[in-house]
């Protein structure tokens, strides 16, 4: 707040002190005062004044002010106070307040709790011993403010913030703003709330949190807005009630029942789809960004980008909450489509997929199919293990520029009912931020078929699988279940599907590729016949294993790798699937 001399209200403090050490005596000590209260009230310049008048103060509470802020500033008033409480300590006391009541003032009245001076908590004043000898004071911050120092309320909650609106609009003075996205929210706050400036205040953990924002806004003569996390409770309805004197505003995800809102004329307002759209997201990040992501996503991801050199997949891929990778395991996705060998039919869908996701924000601000495009993706792959289902995540993962999260259903399913939901939940929001695409592996233990209830674990199991099916209509992410058994996945979760895409296990050609890929010519002796390799029914993922396990054999006779390297693993793993390993022709 802006700084003056305090002149008048100091001259009516030690006007207000010379009448009440003689109230009875001289006609001039009266008539000193009387001239010192008439200037005090008709000062508008004075920030005492100001200050009182913002909270809404009556005359004789501004009179109050100004004589504990004189005696707050002076060592010499303070000797005086003392002399006339005869305590030697100081501070006025609620008796000595008694002594102005001849003139028209309420005394102790006017800092009590129905004062406007107690309700915007500009006073502090004691709530034990004798009563005419409790101490009243102005509180610190508002000392401090009048000083000049302008550091915010040390009370106040962390991420407060006091924003300048220029020119102010002329808005309503109660405002609820309503929706999922917060920056949504406080953007319709910003444009619908009357007023200047607006301290904006997460929601308080204490109540000191919440007298702190009403102080800190009287003195900033700003409006006053809650982000709320949840919804309002009757306890803070209850401490907002002393607001009455500040434009005020209440930003929450979810409606806020009307028997808590403090009694004013409200006005709710309902914020903006979350989603942010195409030209916004070029404005901030520039052109060709695949990512989904929601306004409050996308301004994190601006404030991001110094930071990570301007890569704007680096900065989304920080948006993943940290929860995600406590319940699973983060991949660095390397891998390319040229690294993946899978048939034609499989590699289309799999394009499919990642073009679905690149491409749904602009599908969704269609202004009729916008209507019917899900937020996110959710496919299923589904074959034999060892073909190629973990790494076309990964590939995905790399082309959309997302980390690839690998869920460990050990920590996410629980015996205790309700734990699996919320590990679940903190799964899919996680998720939904755009930094990252989220695998099932194996997920056919949770996203399995619901049975017949024959017993109380059948019946918890089903309401899992029925939180899921309800769950995955309104996420907003990247989501891939994989399984071995498609037949496993329940029927209600194939219509959500986005795709199903079936691995099979490689022909021939598809064998010699994969050969190709993972035994390079320069690696291996010139007896290596790579059609008699070829020729082996092995998977992807077998076929990998047994020439990197060639390779350590080949490295430990510090040669090339041969063709006895190459039969004894392809034997180690053919032992793996219990199959026949004998008679093996290289």
């Amino acid at each position: 707040m802006e700084t003056v001399p305090l002149t008048v209200s100091t001259r009516y403090g030690e006007a207000a002190l010379a009448f009440m050490a003689d109230p009875g005596g001289e006609r001039s000590v009266h008539k000193e005062f009387e001239h010192a209260r008439e200037a005090l009230l008709a000062a508008s310049s004075d920030p005492v004044v100001a200050l009182a008048r913002r909270a809404a103060c009556p005359d004789d509470e501004i009179e109050t002010l100004a004589l504990l802020i004189s005696v707050e500033r002076s060592l010499a008033r303070q000797h005086t106070v003392a002399g006339l409480a005869g305590d030697g300590l100081g501070s006025l006391r609620l008796g000595l307040l008694e002594r102005l009541r001849s003139q028209g003032h309420r005394g102790a009245a006017t800092v009590g709790p129905a004062s406007r001076l107690f309700r915007a908590h500009l006073i502090k004043v004691e709530t034990t011993g004798p009563f005419a000898a409790r101490a009243v004071g102005a509180h610190s911050t508002v000392l401090w403010a009048l000083s000049g120092d302008s550091r915010p309320d040390p009370d106040l909650p962390p991420r407060t913030v006091l924003m300048e609106r220029t020119p102010p609009p002329d808005g309503s003075s109660s405002l609820l703003v309503v929706g999922n996205d917060p920056t949504r929210r406080r953007t319709a706050m910003l444009n619908g709330l009357a007023g200047g400036s607006v301290l904006i205040v997460p929601e308080p953990s204490d109540d000191s949190g919440w007298t702190a924002a009403i102080r800190e806004a009287t003195l900033a003569g700003a409006a006053l807005v809650f982000e709320l996390n949840e919804t309002l409770t009757p306890k803070s309805s209850r401490v907002l009630e002393d607001a009455s004197h500040l434009t005020l505003g209440l930003s929450s995800a979810s409606e806020v029942d009307a028997d808590v809102l403090p009694p004013r004329t409200w006005r709710e307002e309902r914020a903006a789809e979350a989603e942010a759209f195409s030209d916004e997201v070029e404005a901030l990040l520039g052109a060709g960004v695949v990512h989904s992501l929601t306004a409050d996503q996308l301004r994190r991801v601006h404030l991001t980008m110094p930071l990570v050199d301007h890569e704007v997949d680096r900065a989304v891929r920080r948006l993943t909450d940290n929860r995600l990778f406590k319940l699973g395991t983060r991949t660095r996705t390397r891998r390319g489509w040229d690294d993946l060998i899978v048939d034609d039919t499989c590699m289309r869908e799999l394009r499919d997929l990642t073009d679905r996701y690149r491409y749904k924000s602009h599908m969704r601000e269609q202004p009729r199919l916008g209507r019917f495009v899900s937020p996110g993706v959710l496919a299923v792959f589904a074959g034999p293990s060892g073909t190629g289902k973990t790494l076309a995540a990964e590939v995905i993962a790399h082309e959309l520029g997302l980390e690839l999260v690998r869920i460990d259903l050990s920590t996410v399913v629980s015996k205790y009912i309700g734990e699996t939901e919320k590990n679940l939940e903190e799964v899919f929001d996680a998720a939904a931020m755009g930094g990252a695409l989220v695998l099932f592996d194996e997920g056919d233990a949770l996203f399995g078929k619901r049975s017949e209830v024959s017993e109380a674990k059948d019946r918890y199991a089903n309401i899992e699988v029925a939180y899921l099916l309800q769950r995955v209509e309104t996420f907003d992410g990247f989501v891939i279940i994989s399984t071995n058994l498609a037949g496993n996945i329940d029927t209600a979760f194939q219509r959500r599907l986005h795709g199903m895409v079936t691995f099979a296990n490689p022909e021939r050609p598809a064998r010699t590729r994969l050969w190709d890929l993972h035994l390079p010519v320069e690696l291996c002796a010139a007896e290596i016949d790579r059609e008699k390799l070829a020729n082996l029914p092995l998977a992807g993922g077998s076929i990998r294993n047994a020439a990197v396990a060639a390779a350590f054999l080949a490295a430990s006779d510090a040669a090339p790798i041969g063709r006895d390297h190459l039969k004894l693993a392809v034997q180690r793993e053919l032992q793996k699937l219990n199959r026949l390993s004998d008679g093996i022709d290289l």
